[in-house]
C-alpha cells in the first residue's frame, strides 16, 4: 500500500494538470469564439450601413431621373439639374464658385437659337433662378449656370421650369470662307481678308467653350476686328478666353446688323 500511494498521487496530479489544460483551452476557444462573433457583427453593421448609403444614393439618383427630362417647348428640354463647382462662366469672370445651380439643356429642333431664357419657380410661383443661353445651335447640348450664381436649392427638382424668352438666329451661321481665312492660337485669333474687296464694317467672331461635345456656359464670347479689313489685309486680335483645345468658333459676321 505504501508503495502504491505515491503513484496514485502522481496520477492524480497529472490528471488535474490535464484538466487544467483542458479548461484553459476551453476558455481560449470561448474567447476566440467571442472575437469572431464580434468581428462578424462589425462586418454585418458595416455592410448594412454601406448598403443603406448606396440605397440612399440610388434612390436620390432615381428620383432625379424620374423628374428628367423636362420638356419645355419648340424642341427644348432640360436633361439634368445638378449642383456645379468650378469657374463661373456666365459673366466672363471665371471666378471660383461652389454648389451653383446648373441645367443641362438640349435643343432637339432644327433651328439655331440666338437667345433663350429659362426661369425656375417654386410651387408658390416665386422665381428662384434664371438661366440665359446664347447660341444654342440645332441638336446641341449646353450646361448653363444660374445667371447670378445662385446655389442650387433643395427643391430644384420639383421647380416649374419655363421659357420666358426665345429668339432664333435670323441668318444661317457662316465663317464666310469665301472672303476670310481664319487661324487660331492660345488667346489669339488671326483673320485675313482673302477677297478683292475692302470690308469696312466691324467684323465679329463668336465662339463658345465646349467639352465632350457639350457647350459650357450660356455665354457666347466674341472678338471684334474694328473697322474691318482691307483686301488682302490680315490682323490678329487677342482674347482672354479663347483656347483652341476647349473652344469652338460658332460663326462670323461682317455686315452691319447681322446677328447683332
Amino acid at each position: 500500500m505504501a508503495g502504491g500511494f505515491p503513484w496514485k498521487g502522481e496520477a492524480t496530479g497529472a490528471l488535474e494538470e490535464k484538466m487544467d489544460r483542458s479548461k484553459g483551452q476551453t476558455r481560449k476557444k470561448r474567447r476566440n469564439t467571442l472575437v469572431w462573433k464580434g468581428a462578424a457583427l462589425a462586418i454585418m453593421v458595416a455592410v448594412c450601413v454601406g448598403g443603406l448609403f448606396v440605397w440612399s444614393m440610388w434612390r436620390k439618383d432615381q428620383e432625379q431621373k424620374q423628374n428628367m427630362p423636362v420638356y419645355l417647348k419648340s424642341g427644348i428640354s432640360i436633361e439634368r439639374v445638378e449642383a456645379y463647382d468650378g469657374p463661373f462662366w456666365e459673366d466672363g469672370t471665371d471666378r471660383a464658385v461652389e454648389d451653383v445651380w446648373q441645367l443641362t439643356v438640349l435643343n432637339t429642333s432644327d433651328q439655331d437659337i440666338q437667345y433663350l431664357k429659362i426661369v425656375a419657380k417654386d410651387e408658390n410661383g416665386t422665381s428662384l433662378g434664371e438661366f440665359e443661353i446664347t447660341t444654342l445651335i440645332a441638336g446641341s447640348t449646353v450646361q448653363v449656370l444660374e445667371a447670378s450664381a445662385v446655389q442650387m436649392p433643395g427643391n430644384a427638382q420639383s421647380c416649374t421650369y419655363s421659357i420666358e424668352n426665345l429668339a432664333y438666329l435670323k441668318q444661317e451661321r457662316s465663317l464666310h470662307t469665301d472672303k476670310f481665312t481664319l487661324s487660331v492660337a492660345d488667346q489669339w485669333i488671326r483673320l485675313e481678308n482673302n477677297s478683292s474687296e475692302n470690308i469696312e464694317n466691324d467684323i465679329y467672331i463668336y465662339y463658345k467653350r465646349i467639352e465632350d461635345n457639350v457647350l459650357q456656359g450660356g455665354i457666347t464670347y466674341r472678338v471684334k476686328f474694328a473697322g474691318g479689313l482691307e483686301a488682302g489685309e490680315s490682323r490678329e486680335e487677342q482674347t482672354q478666353h479663347f483656347d483652341p483645345d476647349t473652344c469652338e468658333i460658332m460663326y462670323l459676321t461682317y455686315q452691319r446688323g447681322a446677328f447683332q
